[in-house]
């Protein structure tokens, strides 16, 4: 079992209050109020309260706490085996937001968003992703016989010098356009039973009303997927650890959900 994150400033303004549970530091080192001893703990704590405002009734934690697939459309939802994830920013707070490489708008706050996912829909995203790549190499892998064949590359340099590296450049072309067709008609084949796009996904609409943006791909996000989700940092903590009463009680027991 994992071991709770350890608070032991107990001078800390912050220590052990809702603020606290929601920074979700693994320890009084790694806090940004510790870290700078200059900081103003009430300007902190609405910092945390904003954050926390921001997000859809009821938290983001349902999606990772689930023990079932929340990827999944169609009844019975698969277990869950991994977690995708995708960050998400908001231009909130104005005076802290400010502009990362390859991304398009000024980022204040960031959280990940970690979905609980079964293997079939991971396994689903994963074939999709990897189409336009295993498409053409597959289709070159069928012409390459033919151009390093003495025989045939003789003939075909008789007929063009260029027909070679013609006939290797065609097959990698027609086949990343044959699998971008293959990767929409299978994504939305998929949509049907899965969330096969992220931001189709009730959470993620909800997130979108409130402002919240994808940090990379604004159209269709590509998750990461993790055996363990992300435990530590705002936005991580589990429903329980939000609770006041389990945020003032140090020696209750913590969510080790993974």
């Amino acid at each position: 079992m994992q071991k709770r994150n350890v608070k032991t400033d107990t001078a800390c303004a912050l220590y052990e209050s809702r603020a606290c549970a929601i920074l979700h530091q693994r320890s009084c080192e790694e806090c940004p109020m510790h870290q700078d001893r200059g900081a103003d703990a009430e300007k902190t704590a609405e910092f945390v309260e904003r954050f926390q405002a921001l997000l859809p009734e009821g938290g983001i934690a349902p999606l990772f706490e689930s023990d079932t697939c929340t990827l999944c459309k169609t009844e019975p939802k698969g277990e869950r085996s991994a977690f995708a994830i995708v960050d998400f920013g908001h231009s909130e707070p104005k005076e802290l937001a400010k502009r990362k490489l390859l991304q398009k708008a000024a980022v204040g706050y960031m959280v990940p968003l970690q979905f609980a996912c079964c293997k079939k829909c991971r396994s689903r995203i994963l074939l999709c992703n990897y189409l336009p790549m295993l498409a053409p190499t597959a289709l070159t892998a069928l012409v390459l016989p033919f151009v390093v064949n003495p025989h045939w590359f003789a003939d075909l340099r008789g007929a063009a010098s260029w027909l070679p590296l013609a006939l290797v450049a065609g097959a990698i072309a027609i086949g990343y356009a044959a699998g971008k067709v293959l990767q929409q008609q299978l994504g939305k084949r998929f949509n049907r039973e899965m969330y096969f796009d992220v931001l189709s996904h009730p959470m993620a609409k909800e997130m979108r009303k409130k402002g919240w943006f994808p940090l990379f791909g604004d159209k269709q996000p590509q998750p990461v997927f993790t055996r363990k989700r992300m435990r530590y940092g705002i936005g991580t903590a589990s429903s329980r650890e939000l609770n006041a009463d389990f945020a003032a009680d140090p020696t209750a027991e913590p969510d080790v959900t993974e």
